[in-house]
């Protein structure tokens, strides 16, 4: 009985370890206050863990857009997006694999300025980063993109003249407003 057991939740969790996979949510909603709270809450309630997120108000006045990057079962991704679309505030959730969304991300290295003399400032114009920002003692490069070309100039990068470094959340690319959604916009804005 013990080895069955043993067993079962054994195929289980390896189960579910093959089966997670990385999902970017992208969440139209109203802005109001506290939505962003509930929506951590009920995503933290499944014990999954948020990669990345980001929210960002839309040209649209009172329309937020909010990207979350998780990893998750099929099963549980669904659930979890059918319980955040009966919210209110909520217009739309929508859900797709990492890997087949276009993800991506503002970064910022801040370097030594000794880095000026080296071949190694060349790598900045190859990875196509910009200098942003100059100190006394070091300056701040940015650089946009995906995930790949970010950790490609980080390696590159790496070593004792990068000083620091941060990356935002996740930028995904969404139709802010679908044909079924305007008519419901200016529904309620008339």
């Amino acid at each position: 009985m013990e080895y069955v057991l043993k067993k079962m939740m054994w195929e289980n969790n390896n189960e579910l370890f093959i089966m997670k996979k990385s999902y970017v949510l992208t969440i139209k909603s109203e802005d109001r206050p506290g939505l962003l709270h509930l929506i951590t809450g009920i995503i933290e309630r499944r014990l999954l863990k948020i990669k990345s997120l980001s929210l960002a108000p839309t040209d649209v006045s009172f329309i937020t857009l909010i990207s979350i990057e998780l990893n998750a079962t099929e099963k549980e991704i669904t659930l979890l997006a059918l319980k955040l679309e009966n919210l209110i505030e909520v217009l739309q959730v929508e859900v797709k694999l990492y890997d087949q969304a276009l993800c991506l991300r503002a970064t910022y290295f801040k370097l030594d300025k000794a880095l000026l003399d080296k071949a190694q400032f060349s790598v900045l114009n190859k990875y196509g980063a910009v200098i942003v920002n100059w100190s006394s003692e070091s300056f701040l490069a940015a650089k946009y993109g995906s995930d790949a070309s970010i950790l490609n100039l980080y390696n590159e990068l790496d070593g004792p003249h990068l000083l620091g470094f941060i990356q935002t959340g996740l930028i995904t690319d969404t139709d802010l407003i679908g044909e079924e959604e305007s008519s419901v916009i200016s529904r309620l804005a008339a």
